[in-house]
């Protein structure tokens, strides 16, 4: 969740706490790429194995503000996926969306325009084309998504678009380049992501002290370009990021999410405290299943009870992994509820 997409300023959240005000949904595992950092099309789980309506349903029942139809494959290789965005915008509910961009047409932006969607996230690895489409393992990925993303602000134009821009060996030395692309494209924030898990695409030692030493080039080529950092701080390396994606500093995070959000994975039907605890141990982090019991019944079960409380307490270990954004909500939200 990242706070500036969300409407609620950070002390209005405390409003919310306990209710499961910011839901991700992942469709399916079944994707039109295949990134060379990702390990969707290993999941022997593919197709949707849940009622989505059923569960928009119960969310609005139970206080959802927001849906955010995500990744483990590419949402709009689902065909229902236009049911669900309306269903969500007849229900109040704001829409957040992740896509590579490559199922898109002007036809299907046309139609998003109908509904109460919030922000837009595409996925663009470098400016480079070609760097691009061989990280994506698909040639014109790079011209699709770009050429969507201006499609989007003409059609859409209060939608938030985010460029997910994930940082590794073969686009870290040209990132100030990949700032300048807002010159050509109508995005408005930069969220840029450490690769994590990818021992071969981790930086070397010398990338590392070339972006340390541009950092600061990268906050005024971004003021200067209008845009921002979906995070503020991009500071990464600071933090002593190992190749697994591993942060030291992370090691007391106190973590908040289970009470404001959830992650469910619908082939599985398996509900998740986060979007980053649905990549960890299944035994530790899975909270529930739909297929045994309602979305009502996880989020006040004894699992996610349990789970929050260990976060809480930084107890595990999917702290020194968690995203900076994820970090930052947690961060501002327990500077909050000191000061009420």
């Amino acid at each position: 969740m990242y706070l500036k997409l969300i409407k609620e300023k950070p002390t209005e959240l405390i409003n919310y706490y306990d209710k499961p005000y910011y839901v991700y949904i992942s469709l399916s595992n079944l994707c039109n790429a295949n990134c060379v950092f990702c390990d969707v099309r290993t999941n022997k789980e593919k197709k949707c194995n849940i009622d989505i309506i059923r569960l928009i349903d119960e969310l609005h029942k139970l206080g959802t503000k927001y849906i955010h139809f995500t990744g483990g494959g590419e949402p709009f290789v689902n065909d229902d996926i236009f049911e669900y965005l309306e269903y969500c915008t007849k229900k109040g509910i704001f829409i957040n969306l992740i896509s590579n961009g490559l199922n898109l047409n002007e036809d299907k932006i046309k139609k998003l325009s109908n509904y109460n969607i919030n922000a837009i996230f595409f996925s663009v690895d470098s400016h480079i084309a070609q760097i691009h489409d061989d990280l994506r393992g698909v040639n014109g990925i790079w011209n699709k998504v770009t050429s969507n993303i201006n499609l989007i602000k003409k059609y859409l134009p209060n939608v938030k678009i985010i460029i997910n821009h994930v940082l590794n060996k073969k686009n870290i030395d040209y990132f100030g380049d990949f700032i300048n692309l807002k010159n050509k494209y109508n995005f408005d924030y930069i969220n840029p992501i450490v690769i994590k898990d990818c021992d071969e695409l981790f930086f070397t030692d010398e990338q590392i002290v070339n972006y340390n030493n541009n950092l600061q080039g990268y906050y005024d080529m971004a003021k200067q370009n209008n845009i921002q950092f979906l995070s503020d701080n991009i500071d990464f390396f600071c933090k002593n990021v190992n190749c697994f994606g591993d942060r030291k500093s992370n090691k007391d995070l106190r973590c908040v999410y289970p009470s404001f959000c959830a992650f469910v994975d619908s082939p599985t039907g398996y509900v998740y405290p986060c979007d980053c605890s649905i990549h960890r141990d299944r035994k530790i982090y899975k909270i529930g299943e739909l297929k045994n019991e309602s979305f009502e019944e996880i989020w006040y079960g004894d699992k996610r009870k349990e789970l929050k409380k260990k976060l809480l307490n930084s107890e595990l270990t999917c702290k020194l992994k968690c995203d900076e954004a994820n970090c930052q909500f947690n961060k501002c939200y327990l500077k909050v509820k000191r000061r009420k």
